[in-house]
């Protein structure tokens, strides 16, 4: 897709910043004019982020955040508010996913996921919404979900049911904030190019007895559109959800997926 300029003089938060779809996302919408709050817990790779939309003329602040924690998002937003002004925009890519027959998931590893997943996007989504509401700031919210919250997953059970909450919670925050001209989406991938699905890749390798590559290509032959998801091919759903030409679009869970899903 060809970046346009339609994010200028707007601030927009990216969590999940470090690395994959949210650190593609942050330099797409900086490219068409945002000022992007980069959040990630992982330091060196928000910084490096930023440092990237830096280093093409644009304007970013690198912000280390626990999405999970309400203290450290509210830190964040203060941080976000006080070096680029309120946000208008938001995307909430930040996530986790551990792999694990159903019957050998642990409560801790199942209540992290829910807690960094969900609990975190929610967080998210309340303080950005917060913030606009109180700065009389319309604008967009974009979440990042999974088609793993449309259907039953076997070894990945909290992430898809941290992922179908999203989902519940994109379309509860829509009707609540659609007053204040807020609009809130998701968008769903499937199998993305990132560090997490190859991670996952390698752990289903593991329990199958494949390598690496032979369960990638599993996952890759179910794809109607032949080839793996680019982050690239996710930023421009979110960018299209932010912009102006979605403003009649709310409350909606959008599989981008390459045809895996159409529920």
């Amino acid at each position: 897709m060809t970046e346009t300029i339609r994010f200028i003089g707007r601030t927009c938060v990216v969590t999940g910043g470090a690395q994959g779809i949210g650190a593609r996302t942050s330099e797409r919408l900086a490219a068409e004019g945002a000022k992007v709050a980069v959040w990630d817990l992982d330091a060196s790779g928000v910084e490096r982020t930023a440092d990237q939309i830096r280093s093409q003329g644009c304007e970013a602040v690198g912000i280390v955040c626990d999405v999970s924690d309400p203290a450290a998002v509210e830190a964040a937003m203060a941080r976000t508010i006080e070096q680029l002004g309120p946000p208008s925009l938001t995307v909430t890519a930040a996530g986790i996913l551990s792999v694990a027959p159903f019957l050998q998931v642990e409560p801790r590893d199942f209540a992290r996921e829910i807690t960094v997943n969900l609990m975190g996007t929610f967080l998210t989504v309340q303080a950005c919404a917060r913030s606009m509401v109180a700065s009389r700031a319309e604008g967009s919210i974009v979440c990042v979900a999974s088609i793993s919250g449309r259907g039953p997953r076997p070894d990945t059970a909290a992430y898809a049911a941290s992922k179908a909450g999203v989902i519940s919670v994109v379309r509860s925050a829509a009707v609540a904030l659609a007053p204040n001209g807020i609009n809130v989406n998701a968008v769903c991938p499937g199998v993305v190019d990132t560090p997490m699905t190859h991670r996952l890749a390698a752990a289903r390798a593991t329990e199958m007895g494949l390598s690496p590559e032979e369960a990638l290509h599993l996952f890759l032959d179910r794809i109607p559109l032949g080839r793996m998801q680019r982050t690239d091919d996710v930023a421009d759903v979110i960018s299209f959800f932010l912009s102006d030409a979605a403003s009649y679009v709310t409350g909606q869970a959008l599989n981008a997926c390459g045809g895996l899903e159409f529920d």
